[in-house]
């Protein structure tokens, strides 16, 4: 990608970077977060998580693609997540609350990725292998959203997924830049699955607000 990233000049440094640090300020604050219990993390997630990104850096790293930048999501997510799971992990001992408990669409996913490193290892296709862990990781997503339905009260931070989202944003140019095909399914993922769940945080503080009103309106005044 080097005559690709010379074209790109500047504007390329400047979006890899701000991919970089937006996403570093996500994953900061959400750390923070949960170490001030602001936030209570699900561990099992994370892991989750964890195993996914890492299945995908791994993937990506085999392929003819391999960069440092064209991919910058997926290079500071994965890097990101051993971050946030370290701290949900420290948290919770803090305060005592250490637990992991997967549930079945969790173990589906974990079971899944196992099944996909056999296929890649006999496949020898590195590509086929990363789409199918994306699969993975939209139906691990499909948890949070569920939690997020059900829910009563707001359970997920909006500020980390709305930096996250925009760090997504800058990461296209080097991904268009490149050409990166990795990138582009990466970012397809990662950026549909953030757009659903920032539309269900904002839903759920929209119904707690007005369901706050009514309560409000209806109460009686001395």
């Amino acid at each position: 990608h080097k005559l690709q990233i010379e074209g790109g000049g500047a504007m390329y440094e400047i979006a890899v970077m701000g991919a970089a640090v937006l996403l570093s300020v996500a994953i900061l604050d959400y750390v923070r977060r949960a170490w001030t219990r602001k936030t209570d993390p699900v561990l099992a997630t994370w892991i989750l998580l964890a195993v996914v990104l890492g299945l995908s850096l791994w993937m990506y790293r085999a392929s003819s693609s391999w960069s440092w930048t064209a991919n910058i999501s997926l290079i500071v997510g994965a890097a990101g997540v051993i971050v946030v799971l370290g701290g949900v992990i420290a948290a919770q001992i803090r305060y005592g609350t250490l637990r992991v408990s997967f549930d079945r669409t969790q173990k589906i996913c974990l079971a899944g990725g196992a099944l996909i490193i056999v296929f890649w290892a006999m496949t020898k296709q590195p590509l086929q292998a990363y789409i199918l862990v994306q699969c993975i990781a939209i139906i691990g997503y499909s948890a949070t959203i569920r939690r997020l339905l059900k829910a009563k009260a707001n359970t997920e931070p909006l500020f980390f997924w709305v930096v996250a989202i925009s760090s997504d944003i800058c990461a296209i140019y080097p991904a268009w830049v490149t050409g990166d095909i990795f990138a582009w399914i990466f970012l397809g993922r990662a950026f549909s699955c953030s757009i659903l769940v920032i539309f269900l945080i904002l839903r759920l503080k929209w119904r707690t607000r007005r369901i706050e009103g009514v309560v409000i309106s209806s109460s009686p005044t001395s």
